[in-house]
């Protein structure tokens, strides 16, 4: 057995467990990535109260970065609480010393209370010094605004500090949006170009604490194992959401740990990276030849058409496409080797004029966009009159089997009323396939006539369970659906 990377923190010890290098250290094996740790302060706290705080010598921090670097080394690091100035300048000229480039810092600035926890000097050094050498800080609301100077009410100001922050030598922002007033908490990825939003439902809880160590710990194991920062950071929001939901009741009597011993989602190749979309398919081959099946039945004659949400290019290629539209700008690099001419867009704001296309093809996009009903009205826009719409879609046992893994990961199934593995499809939370009673109502609602079907079988190789949608007249039963449309 080997581990899949190597973490470091540096932070302060928490004999309560639940937050600093404790949390760190447990986040970092549910990852399944080797641990190691450098003690900058040792606190004496339960969930109740901190009696009290020692910092270590900065001698003692820099020997414990050298004797780790020195021999076993780190893939990703993360610093955490460090309270006075000597410890900061010690890690940032260690930093350079080992040349540790994946570096995040979680800034342990303000205590639950509201009271500051460094004094104003020594946060000069810690922007000065540390920010410099970071691929990420992951301030909270009251943190961003000490470090930007910036007062934060709503995500426009966070997104205003976030910017601030990015100018000061970090090379990305991520902004916690915990203390944001709104239904959801979202927290914003800044890199210098571009805003990233994660949402997640908020969780009524008192049992808290270490969250902001276990969110940057879960980042720094997502880098160690080679994701890039988007999908680390991805990950690390369905974890920590994950270890909130099922904090343990029973630790403490006052703002009780997470629960760390949970599987990380694993992102699909698909997410990952671009390059690996093919292998993707050949793993799942038997699916995706279906697919192909299906929508070249109404693909004759491929010429003038467009595939939305065009990926790597290697379904539009197989299909013979001229144009894609995409909105990963690494899917598109790939896409456009493969000899498609792609636009950089999504399904509801397509990038082409007016009556441009004789095909549009919606590749299973149904199944992911946010708004369907203004994908398929922009589709209408781009075709010519008497041009042609083609929506793929999984029926139900397709989409059970390929979302099941995903729910589970997810903790959206429901184990009160489903306790037996596998669940039944009706049990899944938050699986949404689409019927095609669905896509023909929104064809129609958007001016498409003249509707026909196909639909290939095959035997999935995840199948478990009995209940399919019954086809309509026109087609049999099988895997995916293609319904056509034409506008008039």
């Amino acid at each position: 057995m080997v581990y899949e990377g190597k973490a470091l923190t540096i932070a302060g010890s928490d004999s309560g467990g639940g937050a600093g290098i404790q949390a760190d250290l447990k986040t970092f094996q549910a990852f399944n990535v080797f641990g190691t740790s450098v003690i900058t302060s040792v606190t004496s706290q339960n969930t109740l109260e901190v009696r009290s705080i020692r910092d270590m010598p900065s001698s003692i921090v820099a020997d414990q970065i050298d004797m780790i670097m020195e021999d076993i080394g780190t893939d990703a690091a993360k610093i955490g609480m460090v309270s006075n100035k000597a410890i900061i300048e010690t890690i940032a000229s260690r930093v350079k010393k080992h040349k540790i480039e994946k570096l995040v810092i979680d800034p342990v600035m303000i205590a639950k209370s509201g009271a500051r926890l460094l004094k104003e000097n020594v946060e000069k050094v810690l922007i000065e010094k540390l920010l410099p050498t970071a691929s990420l800080i992951t301030p909270n609301v009251f943190e961003a605004e000490i470090i930007s100077g910036e007062k934060i009410g709503d995500i426009e100001d966070a997104k205003e500090s976030a910017r601030i922050i990015h100018k000061m030598g970090v090379t990305s922002v991520l902004l916690k949006g915990g203390h944001i007033p709104g239904e959801k908490a979202i927290d914003i990825l800044f890199d210098g170009k571009e805003y990233t939003y994660y949402e997640s439902k908020r969780v009524d809880t008192k049992n808290t604490h270490g969250t902001g160590c276990t969110f940057s710990a879960a980042i720094v194991a997502g880098l160690s194992k080679g994701l890039d920062m988007y999908n680390a950071v991805k990950v690390a929001k369905e974890y920590v959401t994950r270890a909130i939901r099922n904090a343990p009741s029973n630790i403490g009597t006052g703002h009780g740990p997470l629960y760390h011993n949970i599987k990380p989602l694993e992102i699909s190749a698909f997410e990952e990276a671009a390059e690996d979309f093919d292998s993707w398919f050949d793993k799942n081959k038997v699916v995706f030849e279906s697919e192909l099946l299906a929508e070249k039945y109404f693909l004759p004659n491929p010429k003038n058409s467009v595939s939305v949400g065009v990926g790597s290019g290697l379904f539009a290629s197989k299909l013979g496409i001229e144009y894609g539209i995409e909105p990963s700008k690494e899917m598109a690099k790939l896409a456009e080797k493969r000899g498609i001419r792609v636009k950089i867009g999504t399904a509801e704001n397509a990038p082409f004029k007016n009556g441009k296309f004789n095909t549009v093809l919606l590749s299973t996009v149904l199944s992911y966009t946010d708004d369907r009903q203004r994908a398929v009205h922009e589709a209408y826009r781009i075709l010519k009159h008497n041009g042609h719409i083609v929506v793929s879609f999984l029926a139900r046992e397709g989409s059970y089997a390929m979302m099941y893994d995903l729910a589970y990961l997810r903790g959206e199934h429901d184990p009160e009323i489903a306790p037996k593995y596998p669940y039944p499809i009706k049990f899944i939370k938050k699986t949404h396939w689409i019927s095609t009673d669905e896509v023909n109502n929104l064809l129609k609602k958007a001016g498409f006539v003249d509707l026909k079907y196909v639909q290939t079988f095959t035997t999935h190789p995840k199948y478990t369970n009995d209940e399919v949608e019954e086809p309509i007249e026109g087609y049999e039963k099988g895997d995916y659906i293609v319904v056509q449309g034409r506008k008039p």
